[in-house]
């Protein structure tokens, strides 16, 4: 049953969460900042990454924003497989356009792409950036 009254609330010192636990409300700072990072974002930044060569290489630096994932896509007119990974092993393989696969990653430099042909290409794509 509610209960319906007039007043004022000048201080807010804490919410009760599923648990039944007290936390903290969130402030105006805490809101704001929750709601630039989980927002839509102005603009897309893409690039086309080919490969020197065939050895793993990481892709070109590019910051990605908070709470975005860069998506990395095979592009076409590839000769063959692009594996994608990290600068350790490159398991994910990608065959065909179309194919892509997204890292939450806070840039770009950590994804690493190998090819079997020098040249091949992957497109990568994420919201927001410059």
């Amino acid at each position: 049953m509610g209960l319906f009254t007039l007043g004022k609330i000048e201080r807010l010192r804490g919410v009760v969460d599923r648990a039944g636990d007290f936390r903290p409300a969130a402030n105006a700072d805490l809101q704001e900042k929750i709601r630039d990072f989980l927002g839509n974002r102005d603009g897309l930044t893409q690039f086309v990454y080919s490969t020197d060569g065939t050895a793993a290489e990481a892709l070109d630096s590019k910051s990605v924003p908070g709470g975005v994932e860069a998506l990395v896509e095979y592009q076409q007119g590839n000769d063959g497989v692009v594996f994608l990974g990290d600068e350790n092993g490159q398991e994910i393989a990608l065959t065909a356009t179309g194919q892509g696969r997204s890292f939450r990653v806070s840039d770009t430099s950590v994804i690493y792409v190998r090819t079997p042909t020098a040249g091949d290409s992957v497109v990568v794509t994420f919201e927001g950036g410059a």
